[in-house]
C-alpha cells in the first residue's frame, strides 16, 4: 500500500496475465481484507508485462484444475465472487489497461469503477468465435456502460476494440499515451484517494442499488446512506472546511 492506495497486480505476464482458479482465489482472500481496512481509500488492479489480462487460462481450467473450495450458494464460480466483491466493497476501484484486455479479462475490467487505459490497448472478447459465451458478468455490465445495441454487436461478433473506440463509446473512462501511462495513472489515482472515500463508496452503493430498483426504492436508499455518510468524519470535515474557506483534508473515514 502507498498513500491509502492498495495495488493488486496480476502476475503471469509469460502467460499474459491469464487467469487461474488459484490466482482469483488470491485476490478474493485480498479484497475481503481490504474491504475492513479504513485506511486503504483506493484499490488499483493491473497486470505486469504486455497486458492486463488475456482471460482464462483455458488449459489449467480443465477439469484437473478446477478445483477450489466450496463458495456460497449464489456464487458458481471464483470468478462471480470475484466480480461481486469489486461492486461491493465501498472503496474506488480502478483497473489500468493496457496491452491486451480480453475474455474474463475484459470482464474483470467492466466491474471497477474506472477503467484507465494506454494508448496500445486491444480489449474486447472474441469467445464467441470458439463457441465460447460470456460468463462472468459482461451481459451485466456491458449494455448498462455503452447501452444494448452496442453491447450486442461487441458480444456477437466478437471484435477488438481499440483504445480510441472504447474511450468514444465510454467503456474506458481515460487513455493516456503509453509512454505516459504510469505517472498520469498515478495522478488520476491519487486525486481519487485524496477525496472523501467514504462518501464515494456510499455513492457506489447508491448506484448499484439503482440498477435493480425502482425510483421510490432507490430515493428511499440514497436518503438511508446520506443520513449515514452525515456520520463520518469526512462528512463533518467537508462542511467545516466549506464554513472556514479552506481545502478539506479528508480521511476516507
Amino acid at each position: 500500500m502507498e498513500n491509502g492506495v492498495a495495488t493488486i497486480t496480476l502476475n503471469r505476464p509469460n502467460r499474459l496475465n491469464a487467469l487461474q482458479f488459484p490466482t482469483v482465489m488470491e485476490i478474493i482472500d485480498v479484497l475481503e481484507l481490504i474491504m475492513e481496512n479504513k485506511s486503504i481509500r483506493a484499490i488499483v488492479l493491473k497486470g505486469t508485462g504486455r497486458a492486463f489480462c488475456s482471460g482464462d487460462d483455458l488449459v489449467s481450467m480443465g477439469p484437473e484444475g478446477a478445483q477450489f473450495p466450496p463458495l456460497d450458494e449464489k456464487f458458481k464460480l471464483p470468478h462471480h465472487k470475484l466480480i461481486y466483491l469489486i461492486r461491493e466493497i465501498r472503496k474506488p476501484v480502478i483497473a489500468l489497461l493496457h496491452g491486451y484486455c480480453l475474455g474474463a479479462g475484459f470482464e474483470l475490467a467492466l466491474a471497477c469503477d474506472f477503467r484507465l487505459a494506454a494508448d496500445n490497448l486491444e480489449i474486447g472478447d472474441h469467445r464467441t468465435s470458439r463457441a465460447i459465451c460470456m460468463l462472468h458478468g459482461a451481459s451485466w455490465f456491458l449494455p448498462r456502460i455503452i447501452g444494448f445495441a452496442r453491447a450486442t454487436e461487441i458480444i456477437f461478433t466478437g471484435r477488438h476494440l481499440d483504445a480510441k473506440e472504447a474511450l468514444k463509446i465510454g467503456i474506458v473512462n481515460k487513455v493516456f499515451p503509453l509512454s505516459e501511462f504510469k505517472a498520469k495513472s498515478k495522478e488520476f489515482i491519487q486525486k481519487i484517494a485524496d477525496m472523501p472515500t467514504a462518501c464515494l463508496g456510499y455513492n457506489k452503493a447508491m448506484l448499484n442499488y439503482s440498477f435493480i430498483n425502482d425510483l421510490p426504492s432507490s430515493l428511499q436508499n440514497e436518503f438511508k446512506l446520506f443520513t449515514e455518510n452525515m456520520k463520518t468524519h469526512d462528512y463533518r470535515e467537508g462542511n467545516k472546511s466549506f464554513l472556514e474557506k479552506r481545502e478539506p483534508i479528508y480521511e476516507g473515514k
